[in-house]
């Protein structure tokens, strides 16, 4: 099983950043990139409405945490929405793949 965060952005630049990083530290293997997102908000007492860019990052069980904490330490806004959605099932080969490039090496 892996786990999978669903993670939005202002802008594709900051998605894209974060996104590598997240990736050269071996803390997520894949991360999908969705611009044009509309999104709509509760914000200081009104409701917002913007248009983000998603971020799917795809990483193994063991590194689920220290993803979660790396997002939270380097993402730009405030207040960042850092969905979790643990034991996501997947084909065999790409689950493999995952716990692969997410070993330290």
């Amino acid at each position: 099983m892996m786990v999978e965060f669903h993670v939005t952005f202002a802008d594709l630049d900051s998605a894209r950043r974060l996104a590598r990083a997240a990736l050269q530290a071996r803390l997520a293997a894949c991360a999908n990139l969705v611009p044009g997102v509309a999104s709509l908000y509760w914000w200081q007492g009104r409701i917002e409405e913007e248009t983000e860019v998603l971020a799917i990052l795809k990483t193994s069980r063991h590194k689920a945490d220290d993803l979660a904490a790396f997002v939270a330490a380097n993402h730009p806004y405030d207040t960042p929405a850092i969905i979790r959605h643990g034991d996501v099932g997947a084909n065999a080969g790409y689950e493999r793949w995952i716990e692969e490039e997410t070993r330290s090496r």
